[in-house]
């Protein structure tokens, strides 16, 4: 129908109104969301909070918007004035406060939160108030990301420039006469693009299956009575309770904590639980990791309880702002699309240059035009590498699976080969490098160091370790499910793995020693007791900070019994202490008391401490190394404090150049650019800086690939060339954006990857040089007979035959050749050179030469023969076929030409395949008839083969005389 006209209502964007007829489906257009992506996220994100719709399309380009709804709880009017208020919101960035101006809530005192989101921290907001801010803002909603469609892979496949010129010249032969040709060029394309097809969409079916389905959950205060909602229920204002394991719903101002703990590793990349205070202020510059005060949506509660205020929703959540971060980040083409490109538009050059040089000598000569126009058209087609696309798409799909039996996916066929050009692993520490998890590391006990695999030995003979394992699993609140998983703190959870590694049953240990009191962590403080008793005694048991323990403790238990805790002896427990903590280790302290009645949490007996990491990831530090020898850089990012980091940093074999995110503010490009190109590990960083930095690298002219799997990492992962997300502990968000997700975790499985990116490579830079030599000669054959008065030595069919079957079968195999296994030791290639340097070039230039000497010699001996006809024809048809076939062998890698890696290569077996269906067309009459061929006598297949062989011979006797480099 005719779009409405267009009206604006009390000050809102403008909505047109363009298709209301079905009901439930209404689209308008809102011309405000053109060329504005950011925008249009956010109308969409806002608009699918309704309870009354179902689902919203926006498209940035047109400014279009489809809303699916249920006209039974929203008329047309309601939904529009919805639309053109939503759209407002999200222009205004509203998010339910009164003034319109988003505030820096952790800068704000915890009653004038309350006050400004007219809430209660006691009673919540009313149920009737909460519905109506969702409706008025939108809910707790992200968009869900869509797999990439069939159509869209399809296009994707078909829109590439050498498959565009394909259709070029399949629609130059419709226009010859030659609809046969078309149609087996138009076969190839089909071909390509089914291949394409099934390999990506079967990665993009594993990876949907990957999607974390459960539905997100939130304890709210409404009305004074607290109920689970689902978090996309929440309002603005709503007052939320947290406790252990609980995901935190939404962005929430904290305005009462007890000993609160949040997990933010997925959004900032700190692998310690944060501790927050509702008391802290925060000053309004603050990064995100230091707002103590606040909770995001994305994180978890470790330990501890709070109530807190929602500030932020949906798209207006830090989260959020992270996904438009996404959503507002292009994907950039491959080294090998842009090469391919940088060759197609090369190939549109030689084919319009070929096609007006055989117009002119036609003319010249006095061959009538259309016969002129025939062949010219025969020549573009030739001009174009058939196999070209097909090998591309073969090799890299090839590629694709050999990796998915790795564990490794590839979203991208085009990302396969990405890999190998890296020159830059921008890697996220946390859950990357590292296991994303605490473990109990190292144990000291009186004058002796434990590390965590001679626990279960030791604890028999050393007492002082049994205690401080005993210590460690009763003042403590975590469980373990199954044995394996943790229910509660991180921390406490690695204390109780280390207990059960020990052999300690630690179920046994709580129900022997029974909790009668606990002192929790509590706001401003670093530790925690529990009081126990057994026997009619008391035992209080406490662990936190070393130096806080070390303060409420008067003794220390040694081999030789408990003695008095002299000024010295705690010097030397901090020093040691202060040395492990340099290594990015958290320690915590360990004391008790063991008394006939209860008493205050002091006068305690120090037993020793205890040091927690996450641990570097098997097999990292090797890979690393690998990588360096290969020519790849690795650098670190975290959002660790810069001691830890450089202590992690270390460990992994990197360099000791950190670099805090401070520096990095205000700095401009260039400065960007040189601190990326000196730092080894840079630290406190926020998902903006490592974009920022992942950019300026990619300034500098380095491929980078990007590893995560966080939150925080995935507008890093889109802007990088390519993304790296783990597929295990990732996130949904971090394996949306990723080329390739790595299925077990493994970061060594990129090494693999690299390698296997490097040979295909190597092979498609082996069958392009083919192909062009091969295809140069077509075109040196049939203008050189022009040239010298020779008739035309090649039909157009002949010409499709040639291409076929000596060119395409035979680039085929050189591009699933093995890989090279001295490839990783060798420094990536250089991003900035094009697939075909000038002596490539020139190298194919002068094998075409030969191979058009061959034919057209070949085809001056049938003509002092035979005289003009097929006969001489023939002879050039067959011998320019068969010295393609052979060239075949000039391409092959060095290091396959012989021993056991050219037992597994397919060259020889599909050059002799092609040979006996070449010697099929000669001697099979209806084959003949196809090509319009004459049939061999003995003589001309002493023409055939000595022509064959002669570009062979003068080849090898070249690489023979010339001096290796």
């Amino acid at each position: 129908m005719t779009a409405a006209p267009a009206r604006r209502v009390d000050g809102r964007p403008v909505v047109i109104a363009v298709s209301l007829t079905v009901p439930g489906r209404v689209r308008v257009r809102l011309p405000v969301l053109r060329g504005a992506p950011a925008l249009a996220h956010a109308v969409e994100s806002r608009l699918a909070g309704h309870a009354a719709v179902h689902s919203v399309t926006t498209n940035a380009l047109t400014g279009s918007v489809l809303v699916r709804f249920d006209p039974r709880r929203l008329d047309m009017r309601q939904l529009l004035a919805t639309v053109g208020r939503e759209t407002a919101a999200a222009r205004a960035g509203r998010n339910g406060h009164r003034d319109g101006v988003e505030p820096a809530w952790h800068a704000v005192e915890a009653k004038e939160v309350v006050d400004r989101l007219a809430t209660s921290a006691q009673s919540g907001l009313a149920v009737r108030e909460a519905e109506r801010r969702r409706l008025a803002h939108g809910g707790n909603v992200l968009p869900v990301h869509r797999p990439k469609s069939g159509s869209a892979i399809v296009r994707d496949h078909l829109t590439s420039l050498p498959v565009v010129l394909l259709g070029g010249a399949a629609a130059l032969s419709v226009l010859g006469g030659a609809v046969l040709d078309a149609a087996v060029i138009l076969a190839v394309v089909a071909a390509n693009a089914a291949v394409g097809y099934v390999t990506e969409s079967r990665v993009e079916r594993i990876l949907t299956a990957l999607q974390n389905a459960t539905i997100p959950q939130a304890v709210v205060r409404r009305d004074g009575v607290e109920s689970v909602v689902p978090a996309a229920a929440l309002a603005p204002g709503d007052v939320i309770v947290l406790r252990p394991g609980y995901d935190v719903p939404a962005d929430a101002r904290l305005l009462v904590s007890d000993g609160l703990t949040v997990d933010e590793s997925a959004l900032t990349g700190e692998s310690l639980a944060v501790v927050k205070s509702a008391q802290t202020l925060c000053p309004a510059g603050a990064p995100l990791g230091d707002r103590r005060n606040m909770v995001y949506a994305g994180t978890a509660v470790a330990e501890g309880s709070a109530i807190a205020c929602v500030t932020g929703l949906g798209r207006d959540s830090e989260l959020g702002r992270i996904r438009a971060l996404v959503s507002e980040t292009s994907t950039p083409p491959t080294p090998l699309e842009r090469q391919l490109d940088r060759l197609g538009r090369g190939l549109v050059g030689v084919s319009l240059g070929a096609c007006a040089a055989a117009l002119a000598l036609g003319i010249l000569r006095g061959v009538p035009a259309l016969d002129m126009l025939r062949s010219a058209v025969s020549l573009a087609v030739a001009a174009v590498p058939e196999g070209l696309p097909a090998v591309a798409t073969t090799t890299l799909a090839l590629g694709m699976q050999r990796l998915m039996r790795r564990g490794v996916l590839v979203r991208r066929l085009a990302a396969v080969e990405s890999l190998g050009a890296t020159t830059v692993i921008c890697a996220d520490k946390t859950g990357t490098l590292t296991e994303n998890r605490m473990v109990a590391e190292v144990w000291h006990v009186g004058d002796r160091e434990y590390r965590r695999l001679e626990l279960a030995e030791a604890v028999h003979t050393d007492d002082l370790l049994r205690m401080a394992l005993t210590i460690s699993a009763l003042c403590n609140d975590a469980e373990l499910v199954d044995g394996v998983d943790v229910r509660g703190s991180a921390t406490e959870g690695a204390l109780l793995l280390a207990a059960q590694e020990a052999g300690l049953d630690y179920r046994a240990l709580r129900a022997a020693h029974p909790v009668v009191a606990s002192r929790p962590r509590r706001d401003g403080d670093t530790w925690m007791a529990t009081v126990h008793t057994r026997d009619d005694r008391w035992l209080t048991a406490l662990k936190g900070a070393p130096e806080d323990v070390l303060a409420r403790a008067s003794r220390i238990v040694t081999r030789a019994g408990i003695v008095p805790l002299e000024p010295e002896e705690r010097a030397r427990i901090r020093a040691r202490e202060t040395a492990i903590a340099a290594r990015g280790l958290r320690v915590l302290g360990l004391a008790y008391a063991d008394r006939a009645a209860a008493g205050e949490f002091d006068d305690l007996v120090w037993v020793g401490f205890v040091a927690l990491t996450d641990p570097v990831r098997e097999g990292v530090r090797e890979a690393i190394a690998a990588c360096r020898r290969a020519g790849i850089r690795t650098i670190m990012l975290t959002g660790d404090h810069p001691q830890t980091a450089a202590a992690i940093s270390r460990e992994l074999g990197l360099g000791a150049r950190v670099v805090e995110a401070s520096e990095l503010v205000g700095v401009d490009t260039r400065r960007l650019t040189a601190l990326a190109a000196e730092a080894d590990v840079f630290a406190r960083v926020s998902p903006a800086h490592k974009y920022q930095i992942v950019r300026a690298l990619q300034a500098a002219g380095h491929v980078v690939a990007m590893t995560g799997d966080g939150i925080n990492d995935a507008a890093a992962l889109r802007a990088a060339d390519i993304g790296i997300a783990m597929g295990a502990r990732g996130t949904d968000l971090a394996r949306d954006v990723a080329d390739v997700v790595l299925l077990q975790d493994d970061f060594a499985a990129m090494l693999g990857a690299v390698a296997q990116g490097r040979a295909i490579h190597a092979n498609v830079g082996r069958s392009l040089r083919f192909l062009l030599s091969t295809n140069f000669s077509e075109i040196l054959t049939t203008l050189g007979a022009l040239a010298v008065g020779m008739p035309r030595p090649l039909s157009a069919i002949q010409l499709l035959w040639i291409n076929l079957l000596s060119d395409v079968a035979p680039a085929l195999a050189l591009a699933v050749e093995p890989a090279d296994r001295s490839a990783m030791e060798r420094p990536p290639r250089d991003p900035a050179k094009p697939m075909l340097s000038g002596a490539d070039l020139r190298e194919v230039a002068a094998d075409g030469a030969l191979l058009t000497a061959a034919a057209l010699g070949a085809q001056a001996v049938g003509l002092a023969r035979y005289g003009p006809g097929p006969q001489a024809a023939t002879l050039a048809f067959s011998t320019l076929t068969s010295a393609q076939l052979l060239h075949t062998f000039r391409y092959r890698s060095a290091a396959n030409a012989n021993g056991r890696a050219a037992a597994r290569s397919h060259v020889g077996t599909v050059v002799l395949a092609s040979l006996g269906a070449q010697l099929a067309a000669m001697f099979v009459p209806s084959l003949r008839r196809l090509l319009g061929v004459t049939a061999l006598t003995p003589f001309d297949c002493l023409v055939v083969a000595a022509g064959a062989l002669a570009p062979a011979v003068v080849q090898e006797s070249r690489r023979r005389l010339t001096p290796s480099p």
